[in-house]
């Protein structure tokens, strides 16, 4: 194949361009550029610098050359926006910044190749070969997300990538590893982390028999437990700040650092005299203020966030000022993990009325307050197993059309970032659908869930596409009736629709119909589960619990490798929160669990 695979008019387009002092991410973008259309038309164009020039894909940012911000014809109210426009024979490809000159390339590629970014590495992305690309005259293509901070939180590289591919410009690190955050930068994608490093900021156990007045006093005694300390000790704010100033002097500046308390809803904070006189939140905005400053003095370009989470989900009942009145603060409302997650939050049902509360009295107390920073919800619809998240056994069959409506509801309360907990690096089980389809809806949540169905049933699957359409609808449908005997053999019937699509010929096709009859066999064993919870059947549930532990980690282990972490988060919560626990009763009694 000939550089001669890309013309505008009757111009061969045969090299791809950036200015010599061009930001990294937008060198980045000139090389994915040539690398997919050498995956998909077998052209090789040489990425060289220089001004914009006809027979040229010139990649830049609208900060560069005066006529990138003419042509670039953004849209009003989108962030992130692209643009891709044939001017003169020159294709240029425009960002309103160095990540949005990426997303230029991601979207066009997508837009005019037919390219898709299914799920992480190659063999889930879709490069369809083809003869020639004819660039038509006047062509324009225009993009931008609807929300401002899509953030991502995964582990691995690849989990990244994609999720960059599919315009995520946020992604979460939980801790500051070199690949990722040069993943990140390499891309021009904010930095958000830590997160719960609580336990690195609190006096070390070491210091307990010198100064046991540091640690918290809990049940008439103090003792350490590595999560808190006694924060009314003026000693124990100096270690506070001490130890946050190491920890941001010997690391990479995040663009969002965070503190939260740590991952427990009992975060056993000090009860003393002294501390009695605030509860916990206000204690924990206290440390807030002070780290806020210690990290603006640090890394003075760095957003601080805090969280309203567990033990700090209730809001303050005194008014409080934040330290710059919160300028440079963002608040992460991760309030919603004991909601019914099968049903939009605006319903105010199962559990939803709570967390409606909570975000209002939040709301309320920042505005009191003078509150002048951003603010984020992070969502947790991966947890579709965990307890009183919704239906037992839904199987990773994630309730697609309330993420978008809640999508659209967020937006419209004028939230300036959404989030999801994925806590996962590998999500083909039992497809990408879901995954992708979020990530996708954080651009364009006016699109409807059945149009992303379209585009991907057919490009994943191929011929088989509308067969396995039809298979996942009905299994969807059978997972969430009610569990009975009678909907466990409707499930268990529906593996004749599986049986039903021709052997595929091709390799990555057969797996991808092998990993759905998996998914089958794990759908009809959470069913079994859930019913002998239901029916206290002890004898039952306990002889399922060993296939369900090895279901991923050992039975399906190589089948499943590289498509599903393994095993699935919070997979076992359900032996181990209800039945080991002894909390059968709020399995049976929850109102919202059928």
């Amino acid at each position: 194949m000939t550089v001669a695979a890309i013309t505008a008019g009757d111009r061969a387009i045969d090299r791809i361009t950036h200015a010599h002092d061009a930001p990294v991410p937008v060198r980045f973008a000139a090389g994915e550029l040539a690398r997919y259309l050498h995956n998909t038309l077998g052209a090789t164009l040489p990425v060289v610098t220089g001004d914009a020039a006809p027979g040229a894909f010139y990649i830049t940012t609208t900060d560069a050359p005066p006529r990138a911000k003419e042509l670039a014809r953004f849209t009003p109210g989108q962030s992130d926006r692209a643009s891709v426009v044939l001017r003169d024979g020159v294709v240029w490809v425009i960002g309103e910044n160095p990540r949005s000159a990426l997303f230029a390339v991601y979207d066009l590629l997508q837009h005019a190749l037919g390219v898709r970014f299914f799920a992480p590495g190659e063999e889930h992305e879709l490069t369809p070969r083809r003869e020639r690309w004819e660039v038509p005259p006047g062509f324009e293509h225009h993009t931008g997300s609807a929300v401002a901070i899509r953030d991502f939180v995964g582990y691995g590289g690849d989990a990244f990538d994609s999720a960059i591919k599919n315009r995520v410009n946020c992604i979460g690190l939980t801790e500051t590893t070199t690949q990722d955050y040069d993943l990140a930068r390499t891309r021009g994608v904010l930095v958000r982390g830590p997160g719960h490093v609580m336990r690195l900021l609190v006096p070390d156990e070491s210091l307990f028999v010198a100064h046991p007045e540091y640690f918290p006093l809990v049940n008439g005694e103090r003792r350490p437990n590595g999560r808190t300390a006694c924060f009314s000790n003026p000693d124990v704010r100096r270690i506070f700040g001490e130890k946050l100033t190491a920890y941001l002097r010997a690391r990479p500046p995040f663009d969002i650092f965070s503190i939260w308390n740590e991952d427990n809803p009992d975060p056993f904070y000090c009860v003393c005299e002294r501390c009695a006189v605030m509860p916990i939140t206000e204690w924990y905005l206290t440390l807030v203020n002070d780290a806020a400053e210690i990290v603006d003095r640090e890394w003075p370009d760095t957003i601080f966030e805090f969280i309203a989470y567990h033990g700090t989900r209730n809001p303050p009942t005194r008014p409080h000022r934040f330290y710059r009145d919160g300028e440079k603060m963002l608040i992460d409302y991760c309030l919603g993990y004991t909601r019914d997650i099968y049903a939009p939050l605006a319903e105010r049902s199962g559990g939803s009325a709570e967390v409606h509360a909570q975000f209002d009295g939040w709301e309320r107390f920042l505005n009191q307050a003078g509150y002048r920073g951003k603010r984020l919800l992070m969502e947790y619809y991966n947890t579709c197993e965990l307890p009183n998240q919704g239906p037992r056994g839904r199987a990773m069959l994630w309730p697609m059309e309330t993420i978008r409506t809640d999508t659209l509801y967020y937006m419209g309360l004028g939230l300036d970032g959404l989030s999801d907990w994925t806590c996962i690096n590998r999500y083909s089980f039992p497809t990408p659908f879901a995954i992708w389809c979020w990530l996708r809806l954080y651009t364009d949540p006016h699109r409807s869930i059945e149009s992303y169905k379209d585009e991907f049933y057919t490009s994943y699957f191929g011929d088989a596409g509308g067969a396995v359409r039809g298979y996942i609808d009905a299994l969807e449908i059978a997972m969430h009736e009610r569990t009975s005997e009678a909907n466990i053999e409707r499930v268990r019937a529906l593996s004749v629709m599986l049986d039903g699509i021709p052997a595929p010929t091709d390799a990555a096709l057969a797996r991808r119909i092998n990993i759905l009859k998996i998914h089958h066999d794990y759908c009809v064993l959470v069913k079994r589960i859930f019913l002998a919870f239901l029916n206290g059947d002890e004898p039952a549930w306990r002889a399922l619990e060993q296939p369900h532990r090895d279901f991923f980690v050992k039975t399906h282990s190589e089948a499943l490798k590289g498509e599903v972490d393994r095993p699935l988060p919070w997979s076992d919560l359900w032996f181990d929160h209800y039945a080991k626990a002894g909390n059968l009763g709020m399995l049976t009694k929850n109102p919202w669990i059928h």
